[in-house]
């Protein structure tokens, strides 16, 4: 076993977890479920996402595919294993902890034994063949997440973690788990790993690096990689006899015995199998999308002619039917599992039965016509779009995770992640992926996620500002001016140095926009505090940018009310109102001192409706009273689980709001049909000509409600409400309004008792 490096600590035999065999679940459907004018309509995408799968045989010697289903923050990761001879299930249970997983399973070349960890919360679990339970071995590093996963010939469980950037180890006879230390500087991902003996070999992200570890002197050293190489991760790693095999931005091929780079494939797949049984030379990759076997003696290759539609997650030879040897491979999509014979040419498609979960929400939008649209999370079954006249949800294929929405005249505009690929759509004509929308047309220069826009055509004809995300490991978030009817764009990075632009508006042909302090996922701010900004879509040039509230670390869900003011979020807590004309924060309003903030802030909403002014964040639903500043929460509040978090706003056809409940869920909340103001009247009694007081009396009338509430205020002071006559001195000044309980309000009025 490999000595304590940085720390040990013992994972004590933990209770083996009793599994019973079970069905498919039932599809969910949209429900009806109301608490008053809160309505819970079911969730919009449901997905199998398979990022951890492998082969392998039960002790009597039949096939098996193991595959760990992601759940979502209400429904926990599903393990499931299929008889790969008759497609039966052997075992299917959800774990007792975490509900996502990474590439994180590993096979023991000892005895076969499967481990595998969550990754949202890092657990750790096995499973023996042949056994009818799974075993849970207990936590993962506190603070860390389990991200990547192998076995060593020894039976050593090697794995890597995010954000450390750690390699541990652990004893599978005794438990314990040893920490190796973070194996590169600035590294947060170890993305890869392929135990060798003394030797571990280690592939990081965001800056691609390859490492070798030594057991014995506990150190890291890297490895150059060739020259050329710019990719931000290296996806997989498999030493075969002398080769290397190392999957990044295309495959590379390192003699370890020399320490010379000796072939690289383009268009490589990550992952190389294992050495075929009856071919010691042989081993199989898919090149260009056709899997191709590679000569370990002379580096050869040669095509197979099969080219399955599914990049490999795991390789594995298994016997199927007594004729040979049959190349395996799984996939993250649906478990999708595949098998070749070719010494016979007979090949297999095999879908196990899995359960599957609803797809987290992270992005709604309102359509052109209306209707409400659902981007989630790694879910290529498409997106969700909401009729409000209709029962239910129509999913709209092949779109996988869509980042943000927007519109462009009558058509709905898209970005999904992680090409970086923008779409346009026509939604009153039918969805046809390829024609509408039309084929993705990615942003390039390193972005990843695209996640707000606005139609400047008034400005720059034909023409869609996007703010997008950088890659992981980059800073540099760009505005992209797209030109959808041309197919045309033009990229401006760091518009704010250092920074990711989230959230856009436009006024008076000025872009405004907010600023989180992050770059993509694996890399460290270099700034302090979030900005806002104008920018000239005309020049490219930033005008100006501020901290409306300083220590924030981001500023988005701006919107701009009827008076020309500037409105937006700091951090997860504060709301504040801007003056761009003389460019101050004119005040701010806390939501939550305790919310947290998030990375990015682009789930964070303001939206001005007649008037009103609605909002998504710090896990509740509120308007807010821009006269007074009270915040009434609406749905939701203080909570204490992930799975309770609201966020996002959007609002449909016919005017009511619709936001993300319980993460996978889209949830309504149906606003008043009263969008009328109350009438506010004043009645001034004054004495004779230099008298020193004036009384007025207020009263408010509105057709819906009967008691409308007056608020009052003298010579700027707090805001009260109104119970009695005011009495006002010479030179004193009272503000007044009136407010109903569909939150409409009149204008604020003033009346200055003077001689």
């Amino acid at each position: 076993m490999a000595k304590p490096a940085h720390g040990l600590f013992s994972l004590t035999a933990a209770a083996a977890l009793a599994v019973a065999t079970m069905g498919a679940a039932p599809p969910v459907t949209a429900q009806s479920s109301t608490d008053g004018p809160v309505t819970d309509l079911g969730e919009p995408v449901q997905k199998t996402q398979v990022l951890s799968s492998a082969t392998g045989e039960s002790p009597d010697g039949v096939p098996l595919g193991y595959y760990v289903v992601s759940g979502n923050p209400t429904t926990n990761a599903e393990f499931t294993v299929m008889n790969l001879r008759t497609e039966e299930l052997v075992l299917q249970t959800r774990v007792p902890h975490g509900h996502s997983s990474q590439r994180t399973m590993g096979k023991s070349p000892v005895d076969g034994t499967i481990y595998f960890a969550t990754s949202d919360e890092p657990h750790l679990y096995s499973y023996t063949p042949g056994d009818t339970d799974v075993n849970y071995i207990g936590p993962g590093p506190e603070g860390q997440r389990v991200w990547s996963m192998d076995v060593g010939h020894d039976g050593t469980v090697w794995f890597g973690t995010y954000p450390g950037g750690r390699l541990y180890s652990l004893d599978p006879d005794t438990g314990e788990m040893t920490d190796h230390g973070q194996a590169a500087e600035g590294e947060q991902y170890i993305k890869s790993i392929e135990p060798a003996g003394d030797t571990v070999y280690v592939g990081t992200q965001a800056n691609a690096k390859l490492l070798e570890y030594d057991r014995s002197g506990g150190q890291f050293t890297e490895i150059t990689m060739p020259e050329g190489h710019s990719a931000s991760n290296i996806n997989a790693l498999n030493l075969r006899k002398n080769l290397l095999f190392v999957g990044t931005d295309e495959t590379y091929v390192r003699d370890v015995q020399t320490g010379e780079w000796v072939d690289s494939m383009p268009r490589g797949g990550s992952r190389v199998s294992p050495i075929a049984p009856n071919d010691p030379d042989a081993v199989y990759l898919r090149v260009a999308g056709e899997v191709t076997r590679y000569d370990l003696s002379t580096g050869e290759k040669t095509g197979t002619g099969w080219a399955p539609n599914a990049t490999a997650e795991s390789w594995g030879w298994i016997d199927r039917d007594g004729t040979g040897p049959w190349l395996a491979l799984t996939y993250w999509r649906q478990g999708r599992t595949y098998t070749k014979n070719f010494a016979t040419g007979e090949g297999t498609y095999q879908v196990p039965d899995l359960l599957g979960a609803g797809a987290p929400i992270i992005s709604l939008g309102t359509g052109p016509q209306g209707n409400i649209y659902t981007g989630a999370y790694l879910s290529p079954p498409g997106m969700g779009r909401y009729n409000p006249d209709k029962d239910g949800f129509e999913l709209l294929r092949g779109t996988s995770q869509v980042e943000g929405y927007g519109t462009f005249g009558d058509e709905l505009v898209f970005g999904r992640y992680p090409q970086g690929a923008l779409y346009h759509y026509d939604p009153s004509q039918p969805w046809d992926k390829g024609t509408n929308p039309e084929a993705r047309l990615p942003i390039g220069d390193e972005q990843s996620r695209p996640q707000a826009f606005v139609d400047i055509s008034d400005t720059v004809p034909g023409t869609v500002a996007v703010a997008s995300v950088p890659d992981g490991g980059r800073h540099g978030g760009a505005i992209t001016l797209w030109q959808p009817d041309e197919g045309t764009l033009e990229v401006f990075r760091h518009v704010v140095e250092n920074q990711t632009p989230v959230s856009l508006v436009q006024k008076d042909g000025i872009l405004y926009g907010g600023t989180s302090i992050e770059g993509g996922y694996g890399i460290d701010p270099v700034t302090e505090n979030g900005r806002l900004f104008g920018w000239d879509p005309t020049t490219g040039e930033t005008l100006w940018e501020l901290a409306p509230v300083p220590g924030e670390p981001t500023v988005s869900g701006l919107a701009l009310d009827g008076d020309g003011d500037l409105w937006g979020i700091a951090g997860s807590s504060t709301v504040f109102e801007f003056d761009l004309e003389t460019r101050e924060t004119i005040r701010t309003i806390e939501i939550d001192a305790d919310a947290g903030a998030d990375r990015y802030g682009d789930d964070h909403r303001l939206l001005f409706d007649n008037g009103r002014l609605f909002g998504s964040t710090a896990n509740r639903l509120f308007v807010l009273d821009q006269v007074t500043g009270e915040v009434t929460t609406l749905h939701g509040g203080d909570v204490e689980q992930p799975a309770d978090r609201v966020h996002e706003l959007a609002r449909d056809r016919n005017g009511d709001l619709y936001f993300v409940g319980a993460a996978t869920r889209l949830m309504r909340y149906d606003l008043p049909d009263d969008t009328t103001a109350p009438e506010v009247s004043a009645d001034v009694r004054a004495g004779d000509s230099g008298a020193r007081a004036a009384v007025v009396k207020l009263s408010a009338d509105d057709a819906a409600d009967g008691e409308p509430t007056i608020h009052v205020r003298v010579d700027g002071g707090e805001w009260s409400e109104y119970d009695r006559p005011v009495v006002l001195r010479q030179g004193q000044t009272l503000e007044y309004r009136a407010i109903d309980d569909a939150w409409n309000s009149t204008p604020v009025r003033t009346y200055t008792f003077t001689d």
